[in-house]
């Protein structure tokens, strides 16, 4: 009987922790779109009319996000390789959820800058849709301007 009581708190220690009731955001998102919302233009499909990707959010406390552009060429030469590169946005780290936003600390993404780095994304939810919203920050694309990242899952 020891030998049982200690094994069943052995598998207590060990085992993952679990949310009593799962957030709603917790689950398996598939991308949608994925627009630049610049101002004083018209939002801009960044990886195209038809991205591909998938959002994961664990009950754990995981993030792990994968997005690529349509129609994209493999290639394994420097410039096809740099095209590939510039056309995918994958990370992953811990999150909370804070109000209307999760935050992420990364600690693996295809930018090495963002590693370490804490990333706030304002959720909501439309229906069975799952819209998610960077802050406004200055644009990489459009130097002098600010933008938001507009992306939509189901």
């Amino acid at each position: 009987m020891r030998a049982l009581c200690e094994a069943l708190h052995l598998m207590t220690i060990c085992s993952p922790t679990f949310a009593q009731e799962p957030h709603q955001l917790v689950g398996t998102w598939k991308l949608l779109s994925q627009q630049a919302i610049v101002e004083g233009e018209a939002p801009q499909n960044t990886f195209g009319e038809q991205p591909k990707g998938y959002l994961i959010v664990t009950r754990e406390g995981r993030v792990m996000a994968l997005f690529t552009a349509d129609n994209r060429k493999g290639g394994m030469g420097d410039a096809e390789r740099a095209l590939l590169h510039k056309s995918m946005a994958p990370a992953s780290g811990k999150y909370r959820i804070d109000g209307t936003s999760f935050v992420f600390t990364v600690d693996v993404s295809w930018n090495e800058s963002w590693n370490g780095t804490e990333q706030r994304r304002h959720f909501r939810f439309e229906g069975d849709k799952l819209i998610v919203e960077t802050a406004l920050a200055p644009s990489i694309m459009h130097p002098g301007k600010t933008a938001v990242a507009k992306l939509v899952f189901e």
